[in-house]
């Protein structure tokens, strides 16, 4: 078995050694932009989420510097530990180096778990709170140690920091405690209390800061979860389908006779290890099902299910392999494997695809989403050395494009605003900006231009910015200096958003 390790330690090393050089090579996406604007803004919490995801950005690119490498660095440190993870667990829960490796193996062939690799998130620090918690339950009810619930709530605290998600931990350990005869007796003890009063206290600053911000974040994030949006159906095939494209069709439908046979036989043979697995994958991804028929459920939001259903699948079809039970099983194996395998390639290099990706229209390939970016904080430069700089703002319609403009422009450091940032940019300070001149920036086909110039005494367009990639028009920007601005665009007193 000794093999399996070695083969583990290869894996680790060459995925993460490849996350290092990919992560330099795209810009960045609209959303890490904006995570970037909060490292740039620190805060006990923020409008739409949880603050560690603006900690880690914060942190990397202090040791570093301003570039999407360091921006994104702490995920692909959680891929690596998020792998040390499932290795871990499977070899222990299964007794077997060989479940271990694949565990590990099947993880990294998602292609959901690969995005995740190499884009940050608050999902980032998230799934690495929710695998170390996870990993601190399994050692307390493996060595009964009822010390383990202390780091165990720490843990579940620094989880809570990171997104709201972590939450669901709470209702999976009371699955687990209920399904698990041995294990009920923790409801009798005062450590599993302490440990919520510990994660509750590490969570606190978030209720302050909500507190003080009328329950903005809160309140958000709930109508986002539960507020009616679309057909019950169509929101409930649109998860099963999205679940099944970000896991892999043929791996995610194993994953869920992997989760149901650990409850099955978990419950029939009060097998602690396999209740465990099942308690926290099978009821996180039923809780979604019924939350998409109220509302639109992202493909994301589940992810932390998945962790324990990998491992439950290693260890099952590796039972099944120990008793060669149907002659196709190992070929059918490696044909599933391999067809992940080439999803997860395919969404780092869609070239690879050929005519496909080149028939794919521009409007919907992903990859766009991540292009043009340093142009456009280029041009954004030029315009505004034209300007006069100390009297010149930048505004844009929302405050993705607001923060790609922030990141591309940060060694400038202009005042940068969007008009849609009222709620999520306020609570960093207030500014008159009446008077002064500006750069609006926008997506061609904005169809308020001339209401936005209406705030000005005069405005000049600049030519189109045409951003290609693979030889296809990806996006065009339009750009205005406007002068002398009245006031009453963003309000008297201006949601102030800069690196200032």
């Amino acid at each position: 078995m000794k093999k399996y390790r070695i083969l583990f330690l290869i894996l680790l090393f060459s995925v993460t050694l490849f996350r290092l050089f990919y992560i330099q090579s795209l810009s960045l996406c609209p959303d890490e932009a904006y995570y970037w604007c909060w490292s740039q803004n620190l805060s006990l919490s923020y409008y739409d989420h949880p603050p560690m995801v603006a900690y880690l950005i914060f942190f990397f690119t202090w040791l570093g510097k301003n570039s999407e490498f360091f921006v994104r660095l702490s995920s692909v440190l959680v891929s690596f530990a998020l792998t040390i993870f499932a290795y871990l667990l499977g070899r222990d829960i299964f007794k077997s180096e060989k479940v271990g490796f694949f565990s590990a193996l099947l993880l990294n062939v998602i292609p959901g778990f690969s995005i995740g690799g190499i884009i940050i998130t608050p999902d980032t620090p998230l799934v690495f709170f929710w695998a170390l918690t996870f990993y601190l339950l399994y050692q307390l009810v493996k060595k009964d140690n009822k010390n383990l619930w202390y780091p165990l709530g720490i843990s579940l605290g620094l989880g809570l920091l990171s997104k709201y998600n972590m939450v669901l931990f709470l209702p999976c350990t009371l699955i687990f405690l209920l399904l698990s005869r041995e294990n009920r007796k923790w409801f009798r003890y005062k450590e599993p209390y302490l440990a919520l009063l510990l994660a509750f206290l590490i969570f606190l600053p978030v209720i302050i800061w909500n507190y003080n911000h009328g329950w903005v974040s809160f309140i958000k994030q709930f109508g986002h979860g539960l507020g009616k949006k679309g057909s019950s159906l169509i929101n409930l095939g649109a998860y099963l389908g999205s679940q099944a494209g970000i896991i892999s069709p043929f791996i995610f439908f194993a994953m869920i006779w992997a989760m149901v046979k650990s409850f099955r036989i978990g419950l029939k043979k009060q097998d602690r290890n396999l209740l465990l697995l099942f308690s926290f994958s099978l009821p996180i991804i039923i809780f979604f099902a019924l939350t998409s028929l109220l509302a639109k459920v992202e493909a994301n939001w589940p992810a932390v299910g998945y962790l324990t259903a990998s491992i439950a699948l290693a260890g099952l079809f590796a039972k099944k392999f120990e008793k060669r039970r149907g002659p196709l099983l190992i070929p059918l194996t490696t044909v599933v494997l391999i067809f992940s395998l080439l999803l997860t390639v395919f969404v780092h290099y869609p070239s690879l695809m050929g005519l496909a990706y080149d028939a794919l229209p521009a409007d919907v390939d992903p990859f766009n989403r991540l292009s043009g970016w340093p142009q456009l904080g280029e041009r954004v430069n030029e315009v505004m050395e034209g300007m006069d700089k100390d009297r010149t703002f930048i505004f844009t319609p929302r405050h993705q494009l607001a923060s790609e403009i922030a990141f591309y422009t940060s060694k400038e450091k202009h005042g940068i605003y969007a008009l849609n940032g009222k709620d999520r940019y306020d609570y960093w300070g207030q500014v008159d900006l009446r008077s002064q001149d500006a750069v609006f920036v926008t997506l061609s086909g904005y169809n308020k231009a001339d209401w936005i110039m209406s705030h000005f005494r005069s405005f000049q367009e600049e030519g189109p910015l045409k951003i290609y990639r693979k030889g296809k028009l990806a996006k065009t920007f339009t750009i205005w200096r406007c002068y002398d601005y009245y006031g009453g665009l963003l309000g008297e007193k201006e949601g102030y958003f800069s690196k200032e």
